[in-house]
């Protein structure tokens, strides 16, 4: 073969290996999706490009608005033509509690007993899931808690109303 065919061959490859995929439906579920030159979007809707991975769980993105950089925990992204949603579903099981930068384990369990219940803090609650991935809890220790369910399935946790969940509690398989 001639260079000038093998190098169309390997063009041809890497066009197919790298060139557009479809959207993914939800958050990152992990941070080896930070890929460095990945387009993406983060919960607030702001757009840019994934520079690095630091931290071991924050991606660095260059947004396309600022010029500048901002580091996001890798769940808090999306592929830049998907959406923050989650597929899953909020299943009866035992969420460990994570919180900080680095994550740390926060030695406080939220329990799911059922599609309606929870329990947190030895003190049991009823909640319920909005058509829009919010968990509202209708009663017990988290209802003053604003809460949404994120991929994984995870639970993100907030006191102040906002879309950041600097906890989240991660289904144990």
């Amino acid at each position: 073969m001639t260079k000038r065919w093998i190098l169309t061959v390997q063009f041809l490859i890497a066009a197919c290996v790298l060139g557009p995929r479809p959207a993914a439906a939800e958050n990152f579920k992990s941070v080896n999706e930070c890929v460095a030159g990945k387009r993406v979007a983060n919960n607030s809707g702001d757009k840019g490009v994934i520079l690095r991975i630091s931290q071991g769980t924050m991606c660095v993105v260059k947004l396309d608005a600022t010029g500048k950089e901002q580091s996001s925990i890798f769940w808090m992204l999306h592929d830049e033509g998907g959406s923050a949603e989650t597929n899953d579903k909020l299943v009866p099981g035992n969420y460990a509690c994570y919180a900080g930068l680095p994550n740390q384990y926060t030695f406080n369990d939220l329990k799911i007993l059922s599609g309606t219940s929870y329990e947190w803090a030895g003190q049991q609650g009823k909640f319920h899931v909005d058509p829009s991935r919010r968990i509202v809890y209708e009663t017990g220790p988290l209802a003053k808690y604003t809460s949404k369910l994120l991929a994984g399935p995870s639970v993100g946790l907030n006191t102040d109303g906002g879309a950041f969940f600097g906890t989240h509690c991660d289904l144990q398989k």
